[in-house]
């Protein structure tokens, strides 16, 4: 089997079961040795639960020696999954050493060299400069989690260039940014041109229905949205309007902050959350940080959400009315 036929194998699995690519990446970096794993210590390290992890044996089971109390990995496809994983993954630990990965240091490189073509934040929007190293670690971070490669990927506005960044990893089947300010769309069409990446553009205000050719289609959503409980329910309804009903692996990064000393407000936005059926796997404090956000310590918090079984939009795909600026 070549090997992108394996990642589309899991891939797949992923979609139908609900288990996040990366868990299934995990366990073959476990198993990649060939030596067998006991099944509940295998359980241990990767989180999840024995239902789940025999569904997932069943599922690929071309890639298991026959079933028992160990789990190993068939030698046919040994050499291909060392050559696919070669080391790069295993859980929370690894996370922030994208930090020194070749990938950070270039996407930086590569943001530097258009920052030219970032406009002046627009407050109207609610819009403010996230930094070079901001957007760089929210595509490494996507790519740890396996949410970049063979992923449909939506930006729900991206005054921040983070398409950009992921495009630059050259693995998305798909990326679209949806967008109310042209002068941002017009940034990221030349910076495509330029370097010849295929990022799709559109003006797009959320207030407005979601266009047809937007919905039901992708597997990701990136949303910095107005940090408003309105702004942030219209938002994350759009997204989940946007993503593929039939991926139960689907998922939406959203970010938001607020000052230390108002806490209280972080609550309207984890009800948005729950009120829409999404699961919070992730939520990373202070991840985000901006220039000229001092009202929010110039930071904001990265909330990684799973869809599930109850995930609903709580604003239907119609016109929506309200105030979602904190400048109205």
């Amino acid at each position: 089997m070549e090997r992108k036929n394996v990642y589309f194998e899991f891939l797949k699995v992923s979609r139908e079961l609900g288990l996040p690519i990366k868990k299934i990446l995990d366990m073959a970096f476990i198993l990649k040795d060939g030596i067998p794993v006991e099944n509940n210590k295998l359980l241990r390290q990767l989180g999840i639960s024995r239902n789940v992890l025999n569904q997932a044996k069943k599922k690929l089971a071309s890639f298991f020696e026959p079933s028992s109390k160990f789990t190993c990995l068939s030698p046919n496809h040994l050499n291909f999954l060392t050559e696919e994983l070669g080391g790069s993954y295993l859980q929370e630990e690894r996370i922030w050493k994208i930090l020194e990965t070749e990938d950070f240091s270039r996407i930086i490189s590569l943001l530097g060299h258009f920052q030219n073509l970032r406009e002046v934040p627009k407050r109207e929007f609610d819009q403010f400069a996230a930094t070079l190293e901001t957007t760089a670690l929210r595509a490494c971070l996507m790519d740890f989690f396996g949410d970049i490669k063979s992923k449909r990927i939506l930006f729900l506005g991206d005054d921040d260039f983070t398409s950009v960044a992921v495009a630059s990893l050259k693995t998305a089947n798909e990326i679209s940014v949806l967008d109310i300010d042209e002068r941002i769309l017009k940034g990221i069409e030349k910076v495509s041109r330029e370097v010849k990446f295929k990022i799709n553009t559109v003006k797009y205000d959320a207030r407005l229905p979601l266009p047809t050719s937007f919905t039901d289609k992708f597997d990701v959503v990136f949303t910095d949205p107005p940090y408003t409980s309105e702004g942030v329910s219209l938002f994350v309804s759009r997204a989940i309007q946007s993503l593929d009903q039939t991926n139960n692996s689907a998922r939406i990064y959203i970010c938001y902050g607020n000052s230390d000393r108002a806490k209280e407000r972080f609550f309207p936005i984890y009800k948005v959350l729950t009120d829409s059926g999404l699961m919070m796997r992730w939520v990373f404090d202070k991840f985000n940080r901006y220039n000229g956000a001092e009202s929010i310590g110039n930071s904001s918090s990265l909330f990684i959400c799973d869809v599930t079984p109850r995930t609903k939009p709580l604003v239907g795909n119609k016109k929506f009315n309200g105030d979602i600026y904190t400048t109205n």
